[in-house]
């Protein structure tokens, strides 16, 4: 096995993905999970609290999610090409992110919004070709729409992304689909709380007294020096890789460009949401790394293999740290 990751066979990137999950999976059945949340997003007292009530099936639950995660995120950007050579580092690139940022004792949660994500990004990348593919732009909309029934820190991304996309694909008909798509899992929320017996508008209150409250000292507990040490490497290699792309965009396609952009103004976005919104939380820290992710293998494609190899064995190390 290499450990060049730009230069990954498909095996290769699935068996450090793998590995990955296992790690994760170890991590979670030797580990605590947190005390369910009152209030707060609807569904993630209902998550917590499967993970307090049966903690060894949440955890083994979590390689599957982590597997199919990885993989659905990597697809994407395999068959839309958006960097300057065809590479497979999503793969083990996504599974080093993805261990680094959920492991914790809100495990099942961040891992659902792993999933989520992966499942808005693997779909939404789809949709900046010459054609949009209607399937694809709905159901990645659903997987955003879920995204503050989980964590009402994720709303603003919620706001925002439609808007980008509506920009960009302007037309009225992809207008209704986005819309539609956004709602539908919160009317499909509330109308299941008003079969049981509830408030119809029970997730929207929900919803808002959670954005009233403040979550920091979740936050900061959640970024411990291991923690934040992944997260400088992973700022490095950003960067780094958003200069590699500038160098070489001349020779992308108009919708590898477009994609771009759009990764670029999203992570400018979480980062200013991270530092400045009340309620930010452990979710939008994994919404940021993985959206990072996307863009990383450009960095590893762009530097010689010794660098390149450097840079994935301390990105690994820097990730399997946080289980210290």
């Amino acid at each position: 096995m290499i450990f060049d990751v730009a230069r990954h066979k498909f095996s290769e990137g699935l068996l450090t993905l793998v590995f990955f999950a296992l790690i994760a999976t170890v991590a979670a059945l030797m580990g605590e999970a947190a005390l369910p949340v009152e209030g707060g997003a609807p569904l993630r007292g209902f998550i917590d609290n499967l993970a307090w009530q049966y903690p060894v099936a949440s955890s083994l639950a979590l390689f599957p999610i982590l597997i199919y995660a990885g993989l659905r995120l990597a697809r994407s950007t395999v068959r839309v090409n958006i960097y300057s050579a065809s590479s497979l580092g999503v793969v083990a690139l996504g599974a080093v992110a993805m261990f680094g940022c959920i492991i914790s004792t809100n495990y099942l949660y961040l891992a659902v919004v792993a999933l989520l994500l992966s499942e808005l990004l693997g779909r939404l990348l789809y949709c900046f070709g010459a054609s949009v593919r209607v399937g694809y732009l709905f159901t990645s909309m659903l997987a955003l729409g879920a995204m503050p029934l989980v964590d009402s820190a994720l709303i603003p991304l919620a706001l925002v992304l439609p808007v980008i996309v509506m920009l960009m694909r302007g037309t009225l008909r992809e207008v209704i689909i986005i819309l539609f798509g956004l709602a539908s899992p919160t009317l499909f929320y509330c109308y299941i709380v008003w079969l049981m017996g509830g408030e119809f508008d029970a997730a929207f209150w929900s919803i808002w007294n959670f954005v009233l409250s403040s979550q920091h000292e979740v936050l900061i507990s959640y970024l411990t020096l291991p923690r934040l040490i992944l997260l400088g490497v992973f700022f490095f290699l950003d960067i780094c890789s958003i200069i590699f792309y500038f160098r070489v965009r001349v020779t992308l396609l108009d919708s590898a460009r477009t994609i771009w952009r759009l990764l670029i103004a999203l992570q400018l976005m979480l980062v200013v949401l991270l530092v400045v919104l009340p309620i930010s939380s452990p979710a939008l820290v994994v919404a940021l790394m993985l959206m990072m992710v996307v863009a990383m293998p450009q960095f590893f494609i762009g530097v010689s293999a010794p660098i390149a190899t450097i840079a994935y064995l301390i990105f690994a190390c820097a990730s399997l740290s946080v289980l210290l």
